[in-house]
């Protein structure tokens, strides 16, 4: 998706200091990416991936952020209070309208700003949780305002999985990179 798009999608870009991190790509979204998948679709419903053993909300229904913390909470991460970076632990905000959950995005492993895959659109890196933020409507194509941040540490990040995928998507960004202007942003 080009750059004038995601600034009509998302106002509060249009001030912000981002960047296109990733190419366009809809095998996955912003749940996949705050759980470090780039190879599936993840949500609380039957017809996605969840977390083995959660409840599944039902499919034509809003869902709650408890499903969210409960699933995040199975690969180490706890809810918090702080949106600022702490040395040793990465971050994941959850994203709800007045409807229910709306987003999640990534904080970078060290700190500086976050990472938000934008529907099918491409992953972008922001400096604030703000600068996606938008209107609590539901009737509106927004994703309101964060509703939980929560945390794990770099020690569990590292025993898990979740860091082998993680260093993937990592490189994945780092090649795009190389063959793109890293500001090439309004």
């Amino acid at each position: 998706m080009a750059a004038p798009l995601l600034l009509r999608d998302f106002p509060h870009l249009a001030n912000a200091r981002w960047r296109i991190r990733s190419p366009w790509d809809d095998s996955y979204r912003c749940v996949a990416w705050a759980a470090c998948y780039t190879d599936r679709e993840m949500w609380p419903h039957q017809d996605y991936w969840w977390f083995p053993g959660l409840p599944l909300a039902p499919v034509d229904t809003e869902t709650p952020v408890e499903y969210f913390v409960m699933g995040f909470s199975t690969i180490g991460y706890r809810p918090c209070t702080s949106r600022k970076f702490e040395f040793g632990y990465q971050k994941v905000a959850i994203f709800a309208n007045d409807a229910g959950v709306t987003h999640m995005a990534r904080q970078r492993l060290f700190g500086s700003g976050w990472l938000s895959k934008l529907g099918v659109n491409e992953d972008i890196y922001h400096r604030e949780l703000d600068d996606v933020e938008g209107d609590m409507s539901p009737l509106k194509w927004q994703y309101g305002r964060v509703a939980q941040v929560m945390k794990r540490s770099w020690w569990t990040l590292i025993v898990t999985p979740c860091g082998f995928r993680c260093v993937q998507a990592a490189l994945k960004m780092w090649v795009y990179r190389l063959q793109h202007d890293p500001w090439d942003t309004p």
